[in-house]
């Protein structure tokens, strides 16, 4: 399911990767038609990647379909970035930091992507309602 309006995009897709990847390819083509570029549509394809690849690898034990939400509204400075899932309960904020002070040999593996996003991006929020977890994250432009 999609939907376009003005400055919003809204796509409903299963948790399959290259179904991530086709949304994904439509979110940034979305977002340049709309003059997002340069630092901000980089952010948004990082952000869309590793979260809905976070969601992809980890959040189900089961292959059964689910339906992920993508939402992005455009907005004067700054885009909004929502993805909302089924899977199990994650609040990225309480992910543990990479150890970036350790030699790479010595670091366990994972969490630079999402260190990333919540450094680089003015917000992310995060909230389980009706046993779903809704991440938002907040673009300056």
């Amino acid at each position: 399911m999609s939907a376009e309006s003005g400055n919003t995009f809204e796509r409903r897709f299963p948790n399959q990767f290259e179904e991530l990847s086709r949304v994904t390819a439509e979110a940034m083509g979305f977002l340049e038609q709309r003059g997002v570029g340069g630092r901000g549509l980089y952010l948004a394809n990082l952000t869309l990647e590793e979260l809905g690849t976070n969601i992809l690898k980890y959040g189900y034990d089961d292959r059964n379909l689910h339906e992920i939400l993508l939402r992005l509204e455009v907005q004067p400075g700054s885009l909004l970035l929502l993805l909302e899932d089924d899977g199990h309960e994650f609040d990225p904020l309480k992910a543990p930091a990479p150890a970036l002070d350790r030699p790479l040999e010595e670091r366990e593996p994972g969490g630079l992507g999402l260190h990333l996003i919540r450094h680089m991006t003015e917000e992310m929020t995060y909230e389980r309602r009706a046993e779903r977890n809704r991440v938002t994250v907040t673009i300056r432009l």
